[in-house]
């Protein structure tokens, strides 16, 4: 389903309203159902309700042991087991992640007013739960269950550390501030279903292979954006490279850890994209006014929206491009100088330090990419 147009928005300061852009709603059954489909008819075979218990990788296979008794062989296994995979548990170390973005929300029948969708929309001012601050953001877009349903989402973005907020107060807190946010009572509506996820994010993304014969994929590679809920879309921005390149790797049998790692290689764009995560996030120490993030972003929305669609499109698709980041940081310091202070004590030195040297990797890439690859 297609809905439009779509808002951003921060508290108070201004809202912008985009056409087109995150405005496509895709039936999970549907898409499973046309995959499953396509996997059998071309010789596919699906263990459903079946789980791995052991991988055991060999010079010429890896074996699966099913907990049902069954064992599996196969050339390449593709561990696309998310965020939580056993193998990449297992790659980490038990490594506590970098960041967390935590989300909850609900499916709800009764809205109402049910035509356009939020992007990203803040309807507050950093508060205090439990014992961490955190800055609260909505998306919010019409469900395809029928003409009144709507999903509404509340997320956060905290450092993994203790004292972080549960995700039952985030709970909490949803149902008390999403009527304001939506403009509706809850006795007005249906609760169809309630969301919650935990999105764990780090900064070594994405995953090279760590064992022969094993591709991480998807969420469990580290792929998606660390300000994102996911990696569907980064995953299906991929989906052309990474298909190629598993064929190519099974068809000439690069199946070894280094060649596998090509094809989940360093990103400076993805990297890149840490700032904004940390930007993004509350911190006490940070030492800046509890409206800093609201007025970071909206400056900064204000600035993209100036320089027209080019720039304002691809970020809001997760896109990191170093044209439009320069277009954009350059407005920015020229048109709020007297923000830039606050963005060092928000972000630190050392996040800073770090980015600008994938910031300088990602405008080598873009040469390589627009004058060097063509030749080639």
């Amino acid at each position: 389903m297609k809905f439009n147009p779509n808002r951003c928005g921060f508290e108070g300061k201004g809202e912008i309203w985009v056409e087109d852009i995150l405005n496509l709603g895709v039936s999970p059954a549907t898409l499973i159902e046309v995959m499953k489909k396509r996997f059998t008819s071309l010789g596919g075979i699906i263990f459903e309700g079946y789980s791995v218990s052991s991988i055991n990788v060999y010079d010429d296979a890896a074996v699966l042991k099913l907990a049902e008794g069954k064992t599996l062989s196969s050339r390449l296994i593709i561990d696309a087991m998310g965020n939580f995979s056993p193998v990449v548990k297992q790659i980490r170390s038990a490594r506590k992640p970098d960041g967390v973005c935590l989300v909850v929300g609900s499916c709800a029948r009764g809205f109402k007013d049910n035509v356009t969708s939020d992007v990203i929309f803040s309807s507050s001012t950093v508060k205090n739960v439990g014992n961490a601050e955190v800055q609260y953001f909505w998306e919010a877009f019409p469900a395809g269950s029928g003409p009144t349903d709507r999903t509404t989402y509340m997320f956060t973005y905290v450092e993994s550390q203790p004292g972080c907020p549960k995700l039952e107060e985030l709970l909490e807190d949803f149902w008390d501030l999403m009527p304001a946010y939506q403009d509706v009572s809850l006795d007005d509506l249906e609760i169809l279903r309630v969301i919650y996820g935990i999105f764990p994010t780090y900064r070594d993304s994405p995953l090279p292979s760590a064992f022969d014969r094993i591709l991480q994929f998807g969420d469990a590679s580290g792929i998606q954006s660390p300000v994102s809920f996911g990696g569907f879309g980064s995953l299906t921005r991929h989906l052309g490279r990474l298909s190629d390149g598993i064929y190519e790797a099974v068809s000439n049998n690069f199946l070894d850890s280094s060649s596998l790692s090509l094809l989940n290689p360093y990103m400076p764009n993805l990297s890149s994209s840490w700032l904004f995560q940390r930007a993004m996030s509350a911190k006490p120490e940070a030492n800046v006014s509890p409206d800093f993030i609201n007025e970071l972003l909206c400056v900064n929305f204000q600035c993209m929206q100036r320089l027209g669609d080019p720039v304002l499109r691809p970020f809001l698709q997760d896109v990191i491009q170093f044209g439009p980041l320069v277009k954009t940081l350059g407005l920015v310091m020229i048109t709020k100088p007297q923000i830039i202070p606050s963005i060092f004590k928000q972000v630190g030195v050392p996040v800073l330090t770090s980015w600008s040297g994938h910031f300088f990797m990602l405008g080598y890439y873009t040469f390589l990419s627009t004058f060097v690859d063509p030749v080639v």
